[in-house]
């Protein structure tokens, strides 16, 4: 704004100048100079005028048009002092020389660097002209004079200099200033709408936590009530076998179906802090125990469950084991759950370097509204009242979080409402098969059997620890149990007959805890060797919680079906080495 008006007021004043030329200059020798410098000092200055345009927001662009226009108007006026002679030199164009200095310093009181060169380049041509220009009847005025205004010219450079530097300083740190409040406001605002994408996924998971206590509430004491009624009912029909054997059978049945929604929470939980193990493993081998694992549950719903026969067996895979197997069987048992007549297959197909295992069934199939939810926790279709043979809805959501946590895995499923659904799982095949992978079956498979074995047995609760005593005594085992470290202290001071196993519960009353224990055995045993521990709890424990406990230990759950703890014992205590006998004896 401030050239555009400067630069307006030039051509105002070249206007008015052609009015007066006679007066300006009687001899009529420079009228035309006078004009052409008019003119072309107008088209400098106006040019930078026409040229800012928002690109003048780049500073190096906007200095250079200010440059421009500086220099037209400084030259224009110094060519203009050479030619008018006298009283209207000093009094009109010496007035605008001195104007267009506190200009420039205007324009540029930001720039003090740019504003040095600029107007020194300005007052050295000043003083050259003084210097070339002949005194006397050129200015009209004594040589002192002209001294006198070359000399205030090069004090008002200096003291715009000194006047610029506070300027350009005090101007900084107000930029500066400005900015770092920007910097802060965005900082706060980024930080609100972090604080509040939090609140709001804070209370999605409040609201889907009560949705889902709310769920598992329910899901559980329906079948209390139901174990409580049919408990009843086998005291009242004791003298009538048949009718005892269906009411345990049903107790028997509803208890697996609490311990399948605690094993579903236990495999949940779980998965956020499973390190997967990537090996080659038999396809073939896992399909199989998937199969025979839900054939039996496939049978009483009435369903006809296959696994679809080929000639060639699948090919090794790079997977997890255990966590391939759990994805699968979690295909299968939604599969199962959600179809009411019909049947479901499980299959597998070689794409190239990629093996496709294929669950599909004839059930209830999957609307396009639910497609996406499906994989959400808690999450059931058709299922308002909970029944509790479906589960928690849980299933897929673990199936999803398992194919996240394993590398080159993927899933894939197609769905028509009311005719069914197939679900694919997707591994890469192994250049490896490993003739290891028959022994670990061996060991899989084996009959659970603890002849022989002397086991210390502790649980602060009573029937729990009655419960295992006696499952461990009809596999074999010889078995002392006892509630906390107190009730071993005896069979400790005897020196009896070295432990072949640990099993103790993690947490214990009064403070104490199952690793206390283990470790006090362990001590007074140390010349034996290092005896094996089975920890199992009840709580959504880790491995990783007993990091700081010596090898060897394995983490068993308390929800886990009686006949799963024979077979991990049996296959834990197969995989360690036998007590040195030697030391025993001279001990």
């Amino acid at each position: 704004m401030a050239i555009t008006i400067f630069t307006g007021l030039w051509i105002v004043f070249s206007i008015h100048d052609l009015g007066r030329m006679d007066v300006l200059d009687p001899t009529h020798l420079h009228r035309n100079e006078i004009i052409l410098v008019r003119f072309l000092g107008s088209i400098g200055m106006l040019i930078p005028v026409l040229l800012w345009t928002p690109r003048a927001f780049d500073e190096r662009w906007a200095v250079g048009l200010l440059s421009i226009w500086t220099l037209s108007g400084w030259f224009a006026v110094l060519r203009l002092m050479q030619i008018y002679v006298g009283v209207v030199l000093w009094r009109e164009v010496y007035s605008i020389l001195t104007l267009s200095l506190f200009m420039i310093f205007g324009a540029f009181r930001l720039r003090t660097i740019t504003t040095a060169w600029l107007i020194g380049i300005c007052m050295v041509s000043f003083l050259l002209m003084l210097y070339f220009v002949p005194f006397g009847a050129s200015f009209g005025v004594h040589p002192g004079m002209v001294i006198d205004r070359g000399g205030m010219v090069a004090m008002t450079y200096v003291i715009g200099l000194v006047v610029s530097i506070p300027l350009e300083q005090s101007a900084r740190r107000e930029f500066i200033f400005r900015r770092s409040l920007r910097a802060a406001k965005a900082r706060i605002e980024a930080a609100s709408r972090v604080v509040n994408d939090q609140n709001r996924r804070m209370q999605e998971l409040i609201r889907e936590k009560e949705r889902f206590f709310s769920s598992a509430y329910h899901d559980i004491q329906q079948p209390l009530a139901a174990i409580n009624l049919f408990i009843r009912s086998a005291r009242t029909n004791m003298s009538d076998e048949r009718a005892v054997d269906r009411d345990l059978n049903v107790i028997e049945e509803t208890a697996s179906d609490i311990l399948a929604m605690f094993k579903d929470i236990q495999d949940y939980s779980e998965l956020g802090s499973y390190a997967p193990r990537l090996t080659p493993v038999n396809a073939h081998d896992v399909l199989t125990e998937v199969f025979e694992q839900h054939r039996e549950m496939a049978r009483l719903r009435g369903i006809d469950f296959r696994i679809a026969g080929r000639r060639a067996r699948p090919p090794f895979i790079e997977t997890d084991r255990s966590l391939f197997k759990r994805a699968v069987s979690n295909l299968v048992s939604n599969a199962i759950k959600n179809t009411s007549s019909g049947g479901v297959v499980l299959g597998w197909v070689q794409l190239g370097d990629r093996l496709r295992v294929d669950v599909w069934d004839t059930g209830i199939g999957i609307a396009p509204a639910h497609r996406e939810a499906i994989f959400a926790e808690y999450y059931q279709i058709n299922n308002p009242g909970r029944d509790r043979s479906k589960g928690l809805g849980l299933g897929l959501s673990i199936v999803q979080r398992v194919v996240r946590l394993l590398h080159g895995h993927d899933m894939s499923f197609a769905s028509v409402e009311g005719r069914g659904s197939h679900f694919s799982l997707y591994a890469r095949v192994s250049a490896l098969n490993p003739a290891a992978e028959a022994n670990e079956r061996d060991i899989d498979v084996c009959a659970p059997d603890l002849s022989g074995m002397f086991i210390l047995l502790c649980d602060d609760e009573p029937i729990v620890l009655e419960g295992l005593r006696r499952l461990f005594s009809r596999a074999g085992a010889l078995v002392y149990a006892a509630e906390s470290m107190t009730g071993f202290e005896a069979i400790l001071a005897d020196d009896s007959r070295i432990p072949d196993l640990i099993v103790t519960d993690i947490r214990l009353r009064d403070s104490a805890t199952g690793k206390d224990v283990a470790g006090r055995i362990r001590r007074h045993f140390a010349w034996a060797g290092t005896i094996p521990v089975a920890f199992i709890t009840g709580e959504l424990l880790s491995d990783q919680a007993l990091r700081d406990f010596p090898e060897p230990f394995m983490l068993l759950r308390k929800s886990s079906a009686p006949e799963d703890l024979l077979v991990e014992i049996s296959r834990y205590l197969a995989a360690q080495p036998p007590v040195d006998l030697n030391l025993a004896k001279d001990r």
